[in-house]
């Protein structure tokens, strides 16, 4: 018997603008170099829908239109509905067409399903002490963390450490609903991200983090558990681009690879 679907989580796609999003920054005050993706399509989609705004979200696309891809609790009508009633005219221009909005409710899968998956991580880690000029608590890149901690003679593929910080985001298969069974790094590079801080004199701060994008597979444990994983997403700055697990058939990862 399949399991009930208490939580609703839905799969939403969102295609954005990137020269009304840049008009929409100007508008507000942001300078350019104050920017990233992720921090822009985040602040106009909180400010359009607030509590309902995709969370976590991933951006797919450079050139004059870029799509968010995001889980909510909302389905693709209400999210319309609810810019149309309420939202800024001049944030509504940042959409491609607001009827474009769509979405699809995410199914509870069954204990023992396969499924494939892609996601756009942020590898990072928290200090437990003062390390190499870093200070305690401080965020790092789980490599550097690392080396940090084996002999500089020891070779540290970045692949590997990134491999292994996915896989421990599973580790605890009661609180995810799911194990991974397999995980490959498909590309990863440096970013830069820019975050405001708040107050009445805001100002910027820049960070430079991983940028790394994984495949792979899992099984599902438990279908309720596992869709409220997709729903808090994987990892740090999930408000900002990072940590949509997406679903695919298991069978593309095997065919890709």
């Amino acid at each position: 018997m399949p399991e009930s679907n208490a939580t609703e989580v839905h799969l939403v796609k969102i295609p954005l603008r990137v020269d009304r999003l840049m008009q929409a920054a100007r508008s507000r005050g942001i300078p350019a170099r104050d920017l990233d993706d992720g921090y822009l399509a985040h602040s106009v989609l909180t400010e359009l829908w607030q509590q309902r705004s995709p969370l976590p979200f991933v951006l797919k696309g450079r050139q004059r239109t870029i799509d968010v891809w995001g889980y909510c609790g909302v389905d693709a009508q209400t999210l319309i509905a609810h810019a149309n009633d309420f939202g800024d005219p001049a944030l509504l221009q940042t959409i491609d067409g607001i009827g474009s909005i769509a979405s699809k409710r995410m199914p509870v899968f069954p204990t023992g399903r396969a499924v494939g998956f892609t996601a756009r991580v942020c590898p990072v880690v928290r200090l437990s002490k003062s390390t190499n000029g870093h200070r305690p608590g401080a965020e790092v890149d789980a490599f550097l963390a690392r080396t940090f901690a084996e002999p500089e003679n020891r070779a540290i593929r970045r692949e590997d450490v990134y491999s292994e910080w996915f896989g421990r985001q599973f580790a605890d298969v009661a609180r995810v609903g799911a194990r991974v069974t397999t995980v490959r790094v498909a590309g990863m590079s440096r970013t830069r991200l820019v975050r405001r801080t708040q107050g009445a004199e805001r100002h910027a701060r820049s960070l430079e983090r991983p940028d790394v994008y994984v495949e792979g597979e899992l099984v599902v444990e438990n279908g309720e558990t596992f869709l409220g994983c997709l729903a808090r997403g994987i990892g740090r700055h999930r408000a900002f681009g990072f940590g949509a697990l997406l679903i695919i058939a298991p069978d593309s990862i095997r065919r890709a690879s």
